[in-house]
């Protein structure tokens, strides 16, 4: 962590935790559908930066009454899917103040966001989701290796909340119960629509922890899917 930007000071990893059943039968038949609709194919990528910068086949959005119906629909879309989303929101600048030694916002965040997935301490039964898989998307071969590596290790030491007060410390044990034993990586281009869902909400999620509101209408519907949101340090 080099440089980090002024305008943009925090970096958001964020997870979506969503039934595979209601996933495969329900929400990717829906994002199909939202893509069609409005795109004339489902082979494309809803990207959170491609779409807010009109790249590509998101160009079209430059008509207004285009755009707009766009975001009303996906809006809707995302008001009306039953998912949880957990998010861990880092400021850089604070994080390189708190700690001597530099730290990677991504490991840090990541040991947080798998340890609130967890739930409250001592909660068992149906109330503590136990997760069969976790996809990420893939960020190069040699970050990727680093990340399993990182994640994997969470298994053998178990997950540390680096000093903030609203997440816990796990034992090795709980993270080999709840979590799988590794990351699966998806290409940047593959179609995955939870990773979609997942980008299109870091954003507005990272603006309103910036700006300090969630006036936006993105961020309030984002906001009514959040299960725990992290900001640190």
């Amino acid at each position: 962590m080099q440089h980090v930007d002024p305008a943009f000071p925090v970096f958001v990893l964020l997870g979506l935790l969503v039934g595979e059943t209601y996933y495969a039968k329900t929400l990717v038949p829906r994002i199909k559908r939202l893509k069609q609709r409005h795109f004339g194919t489902v082979e494309i990528v809803l990207h959170s930066y491609h779409i807010r910068k009109l790249r590509g086949a998101f160009d079209c959005l430059r008509d207004h009454n285009l755009r707009a119906s766009f975001y009303a629909d996906l809006n809707a879309f995302y008001a009306r899917t039953r998912i949880r989303i957990y998010a861990v929101a880092i400021d850089k600048r604070r994080l390189l103040d708190r700690f001597l030694m530099p730290m990677n916002p991504y490991d840090v965040s990541l040991s947080q966001l798998l340890s609130v997935v967890c739930g409250p301490p001592r909660i068992v039964g149906a109330n503590r989701p136990v997760v069969s898989r976790i996809i990420a998307e893939s960020r190069g071969r040699n970050e990727d290796r680093a990340l399993q590596s990182e994640y994997q290790g969470f298994q053998q030491s178990g997950l540390g909340s680096y000093g903030a007060s609203d997440v816990q410390n796990r034992r090795p044990q709980t993270v080999k119960r709840l979590f799988p034993p590794k990351i699966q990586f998806a290409p940047k281009r593959a179609i995955v629509p939870g990773l979609e869902l997942a980008d299109l909400a870091a954003y507005p999620i990272a603006r309103a922890v910036i700006n300090k509101s969630w006036d936006n209408p993105a961020a309030k519907v984002v906001l009514g899917k959040i299960a725990q949101l992290i900001e640190f340090p």
